[in-house]
Parts: C-alpha cells; sequence; structure tokens
C-alpha cells in the first residue's frame, strides 16, 4: 500500500466534503455538488449555507441557524442533520445507493412558517474544478448527475442562489436524486437499508454504543476535503475552517489526535490525519502550531509532541510499514528541533521563535515574540498556570522547565526511537532512547517537589517550583515516570480529592483550590476540563499500572462526554468543572472533533479499541 492510495479511496463518492455547509452533497472526484437552502417567504431571505455553532443574527433579522446533527457513516454512505431556521425546522436524510455513485435525499418539513417556505436546490461544480450545470426540465444537468426532485417545482426568481437551481415548496416530504427517478417509498427503503448498515441504533445492554457513535461522528461530521493539496482530512471544526482561516485548518496535536479517533471507523482517514500533519512541516524541521487555507502558519512555533506515539500505535494496530517510512523523517526532524531550539540550560522551555511574516495576519500579533505565543506551545494558551512565568523576549523562551511538555518529549523520544528500530535505524534509535532516558531522569531530579507530593513545573533561573498547578502534572507517567511510588503518591494527593482534581466533572483546569483565583484574562481554562488533558492523563495513570485511578478517569470523562450529546448531540472543544455542560461558554466550540477523547477510555478499558503504544 501507498499513501497516494489512500487519498485516492478517500476521494471518491458522496459526501458533506465542503466545509462551508453542512447541506451540501459533493461528489468526488469530480466536485459536482448539490446545495440545499430555504427561501423563507415572509421576510424573504434565504440560508444558503448551514453550520453548527454559528452565534448571531443574519439578514431580515432572524436568528443564524440551528444545526443538530445526526448519525453520519464514516464516508458518507448515509447522513441525517436537522437545521432549524425562521421558525422553519427540516431534516434532511442522505444515503449513497450501494456500488453506484447515486445519491438520494429526504428533506423533512418538522416545522415551517405560515406560508410554507421554499427548498432550493442547486447544483454546481466546486472548488473550480472543471464541468458544467444547466437548468432542464425540472432538472439539474451536470456533467456527471442529473438532479431531479419528487416535489413540483416553482418559479423563484428571488431565491439567492447563483448558478442554476430548482425551487420547491415544503408542503410535505420531498426526494431528491441523481440517478433513476424514484418515489419517496423507494428513497425511504434506500434511507432505512443505509441507516441499519452503517449507523445501526444500539443494541440492548449495549453501554458503549453512544460512546462509539459520538466518536464515529466527530471525525465523519469533519471530514472535509481540501482542495489546494487534493486531500481528504479531518479538521476540528467545520466552522473554524472559514472566516479568518481560508478554507480549512490543521492544528498539530488535534489532528494527532484525530487520528487515533478515525481508526475506529477508518483506518485511511486516521493515515490520512498523522500523514497531512507531518506534510504540513515548516523550514525549520517543526510541526506547525497550525497551517490553514490562508497560508499561514505558525512558524513561530510548535504544540506538544504526541505525533510518533500515535504513529507508533496506528503501526502496532496494522503494521503498515509505508506509514512509518512516511512519517520518519519528519518526526525526527521535529524531535531534534526541540532539543536544539528551546533546550533551555537542563530541559526544554516553550518558546516562540520571531519571524517577519511575509504576509502578515491578525493572528499572529498576540503570538510571536510573546508569551501568549510561547504559552501556546504547550497546547494550553495562555493557562493561568503560567500567570508568573516570566518570559524573556531575547531567547523567545518561557523561563519554565514545562512539566508538561518535558514529559510528552520524553514520551516523544521514546516512541520514536522504536520506530527508529523497526525501520533498522540503529544510530538514530540509541540517539532517541538517550535523549528520552536523559530528560526522563532529569524530571525525577529536577520537577519533582516533595513539599507537594507532585511533579510540576520548575523555574529556570532559581530552580524553585512555580506556584500554580495544572493536570499537567500528571503527565510523567507517560513518560514512565513514578514507578519509584511518587505516581501513587502523587495521584492520591491530588487526582480525586476534593481541593485538587478530583470532583464530579472532571478534570477542571487547575485543582479546584485555586479556581478562585481567576480573571478575564484566563477564562479560556479557568474551571474547563479538556478532554485532551482527561485523555493523556488517563494513558499516564494506565502505563503506571493504576488500574482503579484510570478506570474512575475513563467513567468520569465517559460521562461528561454524554451530558451534552444526549441533550443537544454536541460534542465540546471544552466543557465546565462545576456542572458538565459545553455551551455556557462562547470559547467552546459545540462540535470540536476532539471532545471525543472523553468517550476514547472507556473504548480502550472495554477492549473495544487496542491501545498498546504506551504499555502499562
Amino acid at each position: 500500500m501507498t499513501y497516494a492510495e489512500v487519498q485516492d479511496r478517500l476521494r471518491s463518492g458522496w459526501n458533506t466534503w465542503d466545509t462551508r455547509s453542512v447541506l451540501r452533497q459533493v461528489l468526488l472526484p469530480y466536485g459536482f455538488g448539490i446545495s440545499l437552502g430555504l427561501h423563507e417567504l415572509y421576510r424573504g431571505t434565504t440560508l444558503t449555507t448551514a453550520q453548527i455553532g454559528r452565534r448571531g443574527t443574519v439578514e431580515g433579522g432572524w436568528d443564524d441557524e440551528d444545526v443538530t446533527f445526526g448519525p453520519h457513516a464514516p464516508l458518507g454512505e448515509y447522513t441525517r442533520v436537522t437545521v432549524r431556521w425562521a421558525e422553519i425546522t427540516i431534516e434532511v436524510t442522505t444515503a449513497q445507493v450501494p456500488g453506484t455513485d447515486e445519491l438520494v435525499i429526504k428533506v423533512e418539513p418538522l416545522a415551517n412558517q405560515r406560508r410554507p417556505a421554499l427548498l432550493i436546490i442547486g447544483a454546481a461544480y466546486l472548488w473550480n474544478k472543471p464541468g458544467t450545470v444547466r437548468r432542464g426540465d425540472e432538472t439539474l444537468v451536470g456533467d456527471h448527475a442529473t438532479v431531479w426532485s419528487t416535489g413540483p417545482v416553482v418559479e423563484d426568481p428571488y431565491a439567492d442562489q447563483l448558478g442554476p437551481y430548482l425551487a420547491v415548496e415544503l408542503t410535505g416530504p420531498i426526494g431528491i436524486g441523481t440517478g433513476p427517478r424514484r418515489t419517496l417509498d423507494e428513497i425511504d427503503r434506500i434511507l432505512a437499508e443505509a441507516e441499519q448498515r452503517h449507523c445501526p441504533a444500539p443494541a440492548a445492554g449495549d453501554d458503549l454504543a453512544e460512546h462509539r457513535d459520538l466518536v464515529r461522528d466527530a471525525i465523519s461530521w469533519n471530514n472535509v476535503y481540501e482542495p489546494s493539496k487534493d486531500r481528504v482530512v479531518t479538521t476540528v471544526s467545520r466552522l473554524w475552517n472559514v472566516g479568518k482561516r481560508g478554507g480549512f485548518a490543521l492544528f498539530c496535536w488535534d489532528n494527532f489526535f484525530n487520528a487515533l479517533l478515525a481508526d475506529l471507523t477508518s483506518t485511511d482517514v486516521a493515515y490520512a490525519n498523522a500523514v497531512e500533519m507531518c506534510r504540513e512541516v515548516v523550514p525549520d524541521g517543526f510541526v506547525p502550531n497550525v497551517a490553514q487555507g490562508t497560508g499561514r502558519k505558525t512558524y513561530d512555533g510548535s504544540q506538544p509532541p504526541v505525533g510518533s506515539m500515535v504513529c507508533w500505535e496506528l503501526y502496532r494496530r496494522h503494521g503498515e510499514r509505508w506509514l512509518l517510512d512516511e512519517v520518519y523523517p519528519i518526526l525526527l526532524g521535529w524531535n531534534r528541533w526541540w532539543w536544539r531550539v528551546r533546550h533551555n540550560g537542563t530541559m526544554i522551555s516553550p518558546g516562540t521563535t520571531v519571524f517577519e511574516p511575509e504576509f502578515p495576519s491578525p493572528q499572529d500579533i498576540p503570538r510571536i515574540g510573546k508569551h501568549f505565543g510561547a504559552t501556546c506551545e504547550t497546547g494550553a494558551d495562555d493557562h493561568p498556570a503560567f500567570r508568573d512565568i516570566p518570559f524573556d523576549e531575547g531567547t523567545g523562551l518561557l523561563g519554565v522547565h514545562d512539566v508538561g511538555l518535558n514529559a510528552q518529549y520524553a514520551m516523544d523520544c521514546e516512541a520514536l526511537s522504536k520506530i527508529a528500530a523497526e525501520l533498522g535505524r540503529t544510530g538514530e534509535a540509541e540517539e532517541l532512547s538517550q535523549r528520552g532516558e536523559t530528560v526522563r531522569d532529569l524530571i525525577e531530579k529536577l520537577l519533582w517537589d516533595e513539599p507537594s507530593s507532585t511533579y510540576r513545573g520548575h523555574f529556570t533561573e532559581t530552580g524553585e517550583p512555580t506556584a500554580f498547578l495544572s493536570p499537567a502534572s500528571f503527565f510523567p507517567l507517560l513518560a514512565g515516570c513514578g514507578s519509584d511510588g511518587r505516581a501513587k503518591i502523587m495521584t492520591d494527593a491530588h487526582l480525586r480529592t476534593e481541593d485538587g482534581f478530583g470532583g464530579e466533572w472532571v478534570l477542571p483546569s487547575s485543582p479546584r483550590s485555586e479556581l478562585l483565583i481567576s480573571d478575564r484574562e484566563h477564562s479560556y481554562w479557568i474551571g474547563r476540563a479538556w478532554p485532551p488533558i482527561n485523555f493523556l492523563t488517563y494513558l499516564g495513570l494506565r502505563r503506571a499500572g493504576l488500574t482503579d485511578e484510570a478506570t474512575w478517569l475513563a467513567e468520569r470523562s465517559g460521562a461528561l462526554a454524554m451530558v451534552e450529546w444526549r441533550d443537544k448531540r454536541h460534542i465540546h472543544e471544552n466543557y465546565s468543572s462545576e456542572h458538565g455542560h459545553g455551551c455556557d461558554r462562547p470559547n467552546s466550540e459545540p462540535f470540536h472533533s476532539w471532545g471525543a477523547l472523553l468517550s476514547l477510555p472507556l473504548l480502550i478499558e472495554s477492549g473495544t479499541i487496542p491501545f498498546t503504544a504506551l504499555a502499562p
């Protein structure tokens, strides 16, 4: 197998490939798209695209659309979504007809204005791909498909739609298709069969079904086609791709986590996420914090190095050597970059490398050469644990040997040394193994704080412990630290205690005894529970052999994931550690792929998903 073959398989069939609207189905590789919109006739406005998470009002004074995602098969074989807008509610269900390029869609109005709205069905070739579409006799005729509807077509010259379209009154269910004309009954049968085949209802007594569905949908709804590099990839949020990011955004550790999540339902998508993130490497040799559609990359800094662990785990599961051949040179360069550029005395410190952007971006202004930019390299942007850490403008480094970053770096060295050994790169394997051992020893020697019974960051200048804690204190367990009893001492003192990181909704981003110390600067983190923090802590507990503690965290994480999943089918970027909800904050994206990391520990605990990269 080759990576080109992986992408060839992914770039095919109907799916919600276009990040700009969840009501758009696109046929790859041709780029032929069918767009659904609504023209309401009370004020005469048109909803042309639909996204989850938009907040505000649009033309005519209507609130932005409210989207609820239903199930989404891994490669678009079946999807369902509900959209509410302007007192109108529609449920849209789609299915591919097996063995063909045929798509069927059912649009069912669940609520309407007194005068029924019009469903606007448009067709076009997206991303400037070659092809033509014309209006036929109640059809849209494209080079690769002809679109028809079961509803009577009416003339509507005022719909806000570019290109040819059909307008159909939403007086009842409407069927749409691209193959031979079908009745609504036939469409219902195809949809029911596709749902049963790809997104079946949970069996009685299957307590993990909701978590499997959550992981599946977190990835499947965020899979998009990225046309500038002709690739399929998972992004963290469809909404984040547009606006200030220009069409797509790949975030470093987010996308490596997406690879693990995707592997539950599509190993091809898992490979794509790992490989494409590696391919965003910058000339200095590191994988950037973000790469986006505007052309911007964070040339000033990276994010925590979890890529080697993820790629080693994928290899352990599937044995595809080409994957290691593909990613190893980049992962090695990235590992060496940390030690070369972020080495600060004895260990590494998070930082930001000053550079002059060729095309300045407003997103770079708070980052480059500034304290905030350096905190971003830990993955915990502006976490309150860094509030008292000095920033050296000369070196671009925070004056701290950060416990979380050094622990993840040691983990990276270990996983990468195993990859090197598997590839027969003996000298590099030894180099990486020794460097990992060095960092592990330094964590034990310099970052353990006896008075507080925990690992924690220490100031580089004085060697004294920093004032504030975060769950990153548990991350040394990822690297195998604490085997002398410190792991148990630390978790007993902090993990489940009421003034530490315990409670019903976990893990708070700071000990509960510190939550009152808050200010607007740190609103992104104060009192929040973050899925990747829970996931990495779980892996560390598991590696340390702390079985009871790992199970406790897996169960609490799973419960947190279900709070808004069962209520709204939301998968949040972060959650309140006080009441378990995510919608209470505007800076918690409601459908963020890494929210599914909360469900992953339970699936690992049950054996549904193997995980051996960090053996207990």
